[in-house]
């Protein structure tokens, strides 16, 4: 958490004037390499210049969104490189989506692709100069930020510890101050000079260049010197900075977040990178109302009458389902079974090949013959789609469970529900019915602590090829 004045970032506009014209220079290079010499290339490049401004425009909020354009001074180039590609890929997908929406126009993929490649290029190869540069200037001495410590501890140790382990970080440490001289046996072996108790803080900035302040002691203990710091600092225009690792947790990440001017810490141990989930939800709309309209119209009357030649009863089977954070909805899919397979089931809950709140039989006497073969490439499963335009369910998630199975999940399990359920997962494509309760679980959970767009799409190709092999079906 900081507090500092704020005030116009001029680097941001920089930036994104700077990227503005390589984005350019990538349509143009995109443009050639996809020009048809029936036409002229002035002609080609001009049909394409609303992909350029498209771009730009998506670019600006999603680069924002992604911390593009903030200061990477304390992240490692991976950190840079990943958050770049992810900006380019959703801005890629979200141009193209309001370019077809809006000029109704094909899907260009040729161009596309070269474009969203030499856009990535372009950017990447800007900034990694830019790092570079900065880099060579640091070592030089130069370009450096010169911070002050307050308090002595294992957190200020490590802390200074991640300083110390990049030089490219651009930081100098100008020393520490803390009632307790002694407290300097922590940074024993680390440079860092005791410079005063805490109540020089008022006259260190007149003796000493500070560009930073961090704060290192415990909230509940200091409360009122840190508050007392932090009016001073905020007068005197110095940035001041709280090393908020004030809980232990296992997978939460946390944020500081403002709502009007009320700071917030947020712990999330769920997604919470709200441009990529609407990214994620409007090619659920995408992809399941194509296929609502372009296949299921007559793909569902086919399947349909199989099965009222199959056995009696209805066509669909609703069940109630528990979604996301415990919402409860009706999942459509095929009748694959017998009209009273519900009652039938607890006939057979000793003949149960799960373990775990699930039922699950390999060679179910429940299952009608149609039933069989749907369930086996998955066809059952297509009016899920229903449930995914209408927002119960995600294309890719955890399966949604019945309510009886939520009421014996432990507290740990319970985080399956914390994202929307999908038609696929990591389940679906790691074995299917061949996992056992905790195996299925585990998967779910290393799904939500490492979700991204690119997952996404990766477990949807694997789901296309074991749903042609029919591999782990019950």
């Amino acid at each position: 958490m900081s507090i500092t004045r704020k005030s116009p970032t001029v680097s941001v506009f920089s930036q994104a004037f700077f990227d503005s014209l390589w984005i350019l220079v990538a349509c143009i290079v995109a443009s050639f390499f996809t020009w048809d010499e029936d036409v002229s290339f002035r002609r080609h490049f001009a049909d394409h210049i609303g992909y350029f401004v498209s771009f730009v425009i998506v670019w600006c909020g999603v680069a924002t969104d992604q911390r593009v354009f903030s200061s990477h001074r304390g992240d490692t180039i991976v950190n840079l490189v990943v958050a770049l590609l992810k900006a380019v890929v959703i801005s890629l997908v979200l141009t193209s989506l309001l370019m077809l929406f809006f000029t109704q126009r094909p899907f260009e993929q040729e161009f596309l692709v070269h474009f969203g490649l030499w856009s990535a290029l372009f950017l990447l190869s800007f900034r990694i100069a830019i790092r570079l540069f900065l880099n060579h200037v640091r070592s030089q001495g130069l370009n450096y930020r010169q911070i002050l410590l307050v308090g002595g501890n294992e957190r200020a140790r490590h802390f200074v510890e991640v300083l110390r382990s990049q030089g490219h970080y651009g930081y100098r440490i100008l020393g520490f101050i803390d009632d307790d001289p002694e407290r300097a046996s922590y940074f024993e072996g680390l440079d860092v000079p005791y410079l005063g108790d805490l109540r020089d803080i008022e006259i260190l900035p007149m003796k000493h260049v500070i560009d930073e302040i961090y704060v290192c002691l415990p909230v509940r203990t200091y409360y009122e010197t840190i508050t007392s710091m932090a009016h001073l600092c905020e007068g005197i225009g110095t940035p001041i900075r709280l090393i908020a690792d004030f809980f232990s947790v296992r997978i939460a990440t946390s944020k500081v977040r403002q709502f009007q001017d009320v700071p917030l810490l947020s712990l999330s141990p769920v997604p919470e990178e709200h441009l990529q989930l609407l990214v994620k939800r409007m090619l659920d709309l995408a992809v399941s109302g194509f296929f609502l309209v372009t296949i299921a119209w007559w793909l569902f009357p086919v399947v349909a009458i199989l099965i009222k030649l199959d056995s009696r009863g209805p066509v669909f089977f609703r069940q109630e389902r528990v979604g996301f954070n415990g919402r409860r909805f009706n999942m459509v899919k095929f009748r694959s079974m017998v009209i009273n397979a519900e009652e039938i089931k607890a006939q057979l809950a000793e003949m149960n090949e799960a373990d775990g709140p699930v039922f699950k039989m390999r060679d179910d006497p429940r299952m009608t013959r149609v039933g069989r073969y749907i369930r086996k490439f998955s066809i059952d499963e297509l009016p899920q789609f229903i449930n995914v335009f209408l927002g119960h369910m995600s294309l890719v998630g955890p399966r949604p469970p019945v309510p009886a199975e939520v009421a014996e999940y432990t507290w740990d399990q319970r985080r399956r529900l914390s994202v929307r359920p999908g038609i696929t997962g990591l389940q679906q494509v790691c074995g299917r019915s061949d996992l056992d309760f905790e195996q299925w679980v585990e998967l779910d959970l290393y799904y939500i602590d490492h979700w991204s767009l690119a997952e996404d799409f990766r477990i949807l190709l694997r789901t296309f090829q074991v749903v042609v092999l029919a591999k782990g079906a019950a």
